[in-house]
């Protein structure tokens, strides 16, 4: 497939080659099976453990002290987020995130752990014997320990990475790939992996996309507005050259296209704006106002590039922005669920999973 970046190192020619040790005792030769088995690692961005203030603050010190999130000077921003931000900022979140918090932990990691599981399941179903795992970004399961899983205990010399953002960007696929690499790259015998650098326009993630809506609108009709709101980032970012705009572009047109809806009847937005530089617009948050004013009386949401719920849909989508939409004077508001375990978008991505292992 042409998104995935490929990297063979140190690739054995022969399948069923035997590794040999030299005892240092004895210096007789012993035999150990070769690792032959092929490993998943399914990447998301990842949550704080609980919702306390001391996990909170954890996870925005480790999650913002990534130069690749937060592209300043780190002598002028490490004392803001030490200092300021991160110790501030907790309380506001902590409100937030309990209000999202199941009695089985944060949405994100047990939306995630489900994904795995189903995918698992599938997969052995199909009779495609991989080793599977996930790794957040941030936090826990960590990317390391997922990683030392694949290789050191399930003896995995293949590796997929699949790090689950539709849309590349930097801070986002670009920064999982560096941390992943300079992971796997300490390894002696470094295994073989590949990366899934995007799927923004892929048929396995715009069809799940698709059945997605047409499912939610089979039960509850139709919206007179349908808004396709991404994640924003600074548009300092695009103009630095990430291609982050333009892949939620062609997912926004294909989704259109796919969907075959008329124009007027669905349109782009960005969220989660922070701090006070320009970011990606339209602002999610300043259409739904401006809908509302202009008599449109139901809007439904959905935010592709979120593959898991999360507090970012949750929250912000769900709850803030149901909120702006009805207090601004609009009738109904819909949140489209994120994919989350839905069994035809695991079957689609284990089928996308299937075609990239070929002839590997």
């Amino acid at each position: 497939m042409e998104n995935f970046m490929i990297f063979n190192f140190f690739s054995n020619t022969k399948a069923n080659s035997e590794k040999i040790l030299i005892s240092s005792s004895n210096s007789k030769l012993k035999n150990i099976d070769n690792k032959n088995n092929i490993g998943i690692l399914l990447i998301n961005l990842g949550t704080p453990k609980t919702f306390s203030i001391s996990d909170i603050r954890r996870y925005l010190r480790e999650f913002l002290s990534d130069n690749r999130v937060i592209e300043i000077s780190k002598y002028f921003w490490i004392p803001v987020l030490y200092c300021f931000i991160s110790l501030l900022r907790p309380f506001k979140l902590r409100k937030l995130y309990k209000n999202i918090w199941t009695k089985d932990g944060s949405p994100m990691l047990v939306n995630s752990h489900n994904q795995v599981i189903t995918l698992k399941e599938i997969m052995r179903k199909s009779g495609f014997h991989v080793e599977i795992e996930l790794g957040m970004r941030y936090g826990d399961p960590s990317i390391k320990n997922a990683i030392n899983s694949l290789v050191c205990n399930k003896n995995c010399s293949r590796i997929l990475i699949i790090p689950l953002y539709p849309q590349y960007s930097s801070s986002t696929t670009g920064s999982s790939i560096s941390f992943v690499t300079n992971h796997l790259t300490k390894f002696r015998d470094i295994p073989e992996f590949r990366f899934l650098k995007r799927f923004n326009i892929d048929d396995f993630y715009i069809d799940s996309l698709v059945d997605s809506i047409n499912n939610f609108w089979n039960k509850n009709g139709k919206p007179e507005k349908l808004i396709v709101s991404f994640h924003g980032i600074p548009f300092s970012s695009i103009e630095l050259g990430d291609p982050y705009y333009q892949d939620c572009l062609e997912t926004y047109l294909k989704l259109k296209k796919t969907l075959n809806i008329d124009e007027g009847q669905i349109e782009m937005a960005f969220q989660s704006r922070f701090g006070y530089l320009r970011w990606l617009s339209p602002y999610t948050s300043d259409r739904l106002h401006s809908l509302a004013k202009e008599g449109f009386l139901r809007v439904d949401v959905i935010c592709p590039g979120f593959i898991v719920d999360c507090l970012e849909t949750l929250e912000e989508v769900d709850y803030d922005y149901r909120r702006l939409f009805i207090d601004s004077g609009g009738k109904e508001f819909n949140m489209i669920p994120s994919l989350n375990d839905n069994p035809f978008w695991i079957n689609k991505l284990s089928d996308m999973i299937k075609l990239s292992l070929q002839n590997w």
